[in-house]
């Protein structure tokens, strides 16, 4: 009995850890959209100019359409076996875009800008150039997230509010952050850095699924060559 008490306490503290660190996932991605976001208007303001209704409605709206597929995509891949190896890859191939986005702002922006569109067109392909992807990649977390959280239909409203709410603050956060201080510093290096943030969160995610498909074929092992031995 006491055996099997430690055995179930030893579980909940490790479901415990494990729902701390699918949130803490889902709040980091939402901290660096909003950092992104607002980043992302002070990149193309030299070029296109800083009103309200070309450069930051530009950007605003290729993060909302980015965001709408990322969920959708999100969606789709929650259903899959492999949707914790799916994740890892989306993080680092979204970190490696913000690592190379500080090498080629300049040039994706001065290209755009030398082709004479009117600034309200060029604004919008710059932003969709630069940021679409990588904002679609980390549309996909959430989704993801409410699907690993859910193990009974009757929780996925709660666990979908839990995962909004926090990344919500999470994003707030990230914006007064970002809108009060980073963008004092260098832009290119702040992108950087959250790049490699994010690749090291997908590395991480890579390395726990590894993990895990390792114990499970271990487990699996065990059990065959016990049967094995009852037969024997």
């Amino acid at each position: 009995m006491k055996h099997q008490s430690s055995k179930k306490a030893g579980w909940a503290n490790s479901h415990k850890l494990h729902t701390v660190a699918i949130v803490l996932i889902a709040c980091g991605c939402g901290w660096f959209v909003m950092e992104l976001e607002i980043l992302g208007v002070r990149a193309l303001a030299p070029y296109f100019g800083s009103a309200v209704y070309i450069v930051m409605g530009s950007v605003i709206g290729v993060f909302l359409l980015s965001l709408s597929s990322g969920y959708m995509l999100g969606g789709w891949l929650s259903r899959k076996a492999n949707s914790k190896l799916a994740l890892g890859i989306n993080l680092m191939v979204a970190g490696a875009w913000l690592c190379a986005i500080s090498f080629f702002i300049e040039h994706v922006c001065d290209g755009i800008f030398n082709v004479g569109l009117d600034e309200k067109w060029g604004s919008l392909i710059a932003a969709l150039v630069l940021f679409g992807a990588p904002t679609l990649l980390l549309g996909t977390v959430s989704p993801i997230v409410v699907r690993w959280l859910t193990t009974r239909a009757s929780d996925s409203g709660l666990n979908v509010g839990l995962v909004l709410a926090l990344s919500t603050v999470a994003s707030f956060a990230g914006c007064v952050v970002t809108a009060f201080y980073l963008v004092l510093l260098s832009m290119r290096n702040t992108i950087f850095v959250s790049g490699v943030a994010l690749v090291a969160m997908g590395g991480m995610i890579l390395l726990h699924s590894a993990a895990k498909g390792r114990g499970k074929t271990t487990i699996k092992a065990e059990d065959k060559a016990n049967e094995q031995i009852q037969q024997d």
